[in-house]
């Protein structure tokens, strides 16, 4: 059996911000969705944000087309997870070089989050705090973790997540994109279920919206788009104190036309 899953997108500058430093891609053709929330002065975080969306995408499909091998290698995930990965870090590279290159994006960077369809599972290649939720059976789950000082103390048992949430101190990231020269990528691999959804966030969401909110909505609303706009409406409703993108795709099964199609299309690729 074959999934496939189709996403939605909304994004806004919020109540506060004077512009939208977030990003996001959508690539069906692909199966793939990306956001990522930028910093920086000026213009800064707008441009390390769509440079590591735009960066990504075409570094993975190019290496997905070749079937290259990344060097390094994690021999426990699949290849198109390495590949996710490494396409993430030549987004680093590129941002990394754009901020040390003058004065006007100096100090620039960005959160990543990508979510990429496999056959039976997602793969995910993550950095920073923005957020990838696995929703099933009435249930959220977040299936990447925040490098945030806040989420440091909350796993020292300095803070608990309630605590947390009300820090000063939780917009200061412990990694990101263009930080370092060669940071560390988490790369997650999910088997899936037909009828998951997921949910891809800036903090501008999960900020402002409780999980529990996150949940009734996914429950509640089961048009993908329509959930989105009401999620982003709820955090403007809340203050809008942030950027706010939200993706959310529904797993399903591929049909049996689907799948011969898919034969067909390799078979004169």
């Amino acid at each position: 059996m074959i999934f496939k899953i189709e996403f939605a997108a909304v994004s806004d500058k919020g109540k506060v911000r004077n512009n939208n430093e977030d990003s996001y891609l959508l690539e069906p053709a692909l199966e793939l969705g990306i956001v990522a929330d930028g910093m920086g002065g000026h213009n800064s975080g707008e441009v390390a944000s769509s440079l590591a969306v735009k960066v990504t995408r075409d570094k993975y499909d190019s290496m997905r087309r070749t079937g290259m091998k990344p060097n390094p290698y994690n021999e426990k995930l699949c290849l198109e997870t390495n590949q996710l990965g490494f396409a993430v870090q030549l987004a680093n590279s590129v941002i990394y070089e754009a901020g040390n290159a003058g004065p006007e994006n100096k100090g620039m960077g960005t959160t990543l989050s990508a979510a990429m369809l496999n056959k039976t599972r997602i793969c995910i290649a993550h950095i920073g705090d923005s957020r990838v939720y696995l929703f099933r059976g009435g249930i959220i789950q977040q299936l990447t973790e925040d490098h945030s000082l806040v989420m440091e103390h909350v796993k020292k048992g300095l803070l608990t997540r309630e605590q947390a949430e009300v820090s000063p101190l939780q917009n200061i990231l412990t990694r990101a994109l263009g930080a370092q020269k060669t940071p560390a990528i988490d790369l997650v691999e999910t088997q899936l279920e037909a009828g998951d959804r997921l949910l891809l966030c800036t903090d501008g969401l999960f900020k402002a919206v409780k999980e529990g909110r996150l949940t009734e909505t996914l429950q509640g609303e089961p048009d993908d788009a329509k959930a989105c706009a009401s999620l982003v409406a709820e955090a403007n409703a809340n203050g809008g104190p942030d950027n706010v993108t939200v993706i959310i795709g529904s797993v399903k099964k591929k049909t049996f036309k689907e799948n011969i199609k898919d034969l067909f299309r390799k078979s004169y690729a």
